[in-house]
């Protein structure tokens, strides 16, 4: 008995194995305009996600949630010269709050746990290596900004929950050049029998990049099996169950004006290594440089997938997708400034569903606009107060389109609107945040957020003297929200 409590207690984790634990506590209300009549429930410390659209473009979440990453890992010299290995356990853990059941829980995900083995090549920081994926692949992915960025198990036609894979990397300083692959296994249908098989379909990546200076460039391609065609009118069509195969080419540029400011890298897209050499003291930072400072950062994604031609009967058609940005900081002392440019047309903002209808591409005679929103943030800290305050601003044009039922805004590749039916098109969109940031410790801060959103897209349905039901644009209140943020968060 004592043997085993010995065992048990050597396995179990520390408090130093939880890594990037983020737990805030928030009073927030997203409009206090509106009411519960409008879906707006008052403030409350249950609601979380209170942001502008312009927020957050490097993260998968907002900054109001709780949430940690429990990592096992380990890394050893290999018992032959020259060799090494490191491994992780990586999972996820999101306590969340469900407002409708005033229920509480935890889910608990794989977050890219992964083992990898390096061969030290002649020369200094030179090495090849080989990382496996062993449940899910999805910080493995093409594009640079994680807003624009592809390839993950979200671009599966159906859902899937696990696509692990591996990557082989040649890296040599600032020089690097990989291949990769995943695969998952997902339902597979045939008008030759009934119901659906199980298939394997996999994903291809590579990429490479380099800098020289302080230039960055990159480049990156991948393919892609998406699932297959099914809304086809017919289950006899020789188009039935064909595979969705899909391509991606990425590439980004960047010129900083010291290497002492950083170019910019989602932290979504790398692995977790609990280590003391990759571990941070704080993670609260404020932009600061001495003197001037600059840096510039584009991208372009052009994908492409074959699917259902909407405007001919059993053909497909390869629709493209187009998406990039521009990202620039401008630093003075403890000033900083950032400017950026964001476009996404709509088969871009659809392409995981994959399409407007799925599988089926976009009519050719359909008015669409794309999305495309310019941004301005500006920060300085006021290091004798632990202090800094910001302001933000945007303005988007959104992504929609026009069919016989009227005009759609598609937000994102879930979450689209219906514009009243006395416009011809779309408005843009205006989003503004100000507020402020006291660091209390080396974990903590203290936030504060007044936010303003301007949306005249918005509409409900409501019969008109006919009795036909319309679209009406929504009340003064839900078009014009004014919400705010009262965070205490801390991280470490």
């Amino acid at each position: 008995m004592t043997g085993i409590l010995a065992l048990l207690l050597a396995s179990t984790a520390q408090a130093g194995e939880f890594l990037d634990v983020w737990v805030t506590t928030a009073f927030e209300d997203t409009n206090i305009n509106a009411g519960p009549g409008d879906y707006s429930p008052s403030a409350n410390f249950v609601m979380r996600g209170n942001r502008t659209f312009f927020e957050n473009y490097e993260a998968r979440y907002s900054d109001d949630i709780s949430q940690s990453h429990l990592v096992l890992y380990r890394h050893d010299d290999g018992f032959a010269e020259g060799w090494s290995t490191e491994a992780a356990m990586v999972l996820q853990f999101n306590p969340f709050l469900n407002p409708d059941q005033t229920s509480d829980g935890v889910d608990i995900t794989d977050d890219g746990s992964y083992v990898r083995v390096i061969r030290d090549l002649p020369g200094e920081d030179h090495s090849l290596s080989l990382t496996g994926y062993a449940v899910d692949a999805s910080r493995f992915r093409l594009g640079y900004s994680y807003d624009l960025s592809y390839g993950g198990k979200e671009m599966m036609a159906r859902p899937v929950w696990a696509m692990p894979g591996a990557r082989l990397q040649w890296q040599r300083a600032g020089t690097y050049a990989f291949i990769g692959a995943k695969s998952a296994i997902n339902a597979m249908i045939d008008e030759s029998w009934e119901g659906t098989r199980n298939q394997a379909y996999y994903s291809f990546l590579s990429g490479a990049g380099m800098q020289l200076g302080n230039m960055l460039f990159e480049v990156g391609a991948g393919l892609f099996q998406q699932g297959q065609l099914e809304n086809v009118p017919d289950a006899s069509s020789p188009l039935y169950g064909q595979m969705i195969s899909a391509y991606g080419l990425s590439g980004q540029v960047g010129w900083r004006s010291s290497d002492d400011i950083d170019f910019i890298q989602s932290g979504e897209l790398r692995v977790y290594r609990n280590a003391p050499e990759y571990l941070r003291e704080s993670y609260i930072s404020h932009g600061s440089h001495e003197g001037f400072g600059m840096l510039v950062q584009a991208e372009a994604n052009l994908l492409g997938h074959d699917l259902l031609d909407a405007d001919s009967d059993n053909a497909t058609i390869i629709e493209t997708a187009i998406a990039g940005d521009i990202q620039t900081v401008f630093l003075m002392n403890n000033t900083e400034v950032n400017i950026d440019f964001v476009y996404k047309d709509l088969p871009y903002i659809l392409f995981n569903i994959p399409g407007l209808t799925s599988g089926v591409s976009l009519p050719e005679e359909m008015v669409t606009t794309p999305q495309l929103y310019w941004r301005a943030k500006v920060s300085h800290y006021l290091p004798e107060l632990n202090f800094a305050p910001s302001l933000g601003v945007g303005l988007m044009q959104p992504a929609s389109y026009t069919t016989g039922d009227g005009t759609y805004v598609q937000y994102s590749e879930r979450d689209k609107e219906g514009v009243p039916a006395d416009r011809d098109s779309a408005t843009n969109i205006l989003a503004a945040v100000a507020g402020g940031q006291l660091d209390i410790s080396n974990s903590m801060v203290a936030v504060g957020e007044l936010l303003y959103t301007i949306d005249n897209n918005l509409s409900k349905v409501e019969a008109d003297a006919n009795g036909d039901l319309i679209r009406v644009a929504e009340s003064d209140a839900v078009r014009n929200a004014l919400g705010f943020n009262l965070m205490l968060r801390a991280r470490f």
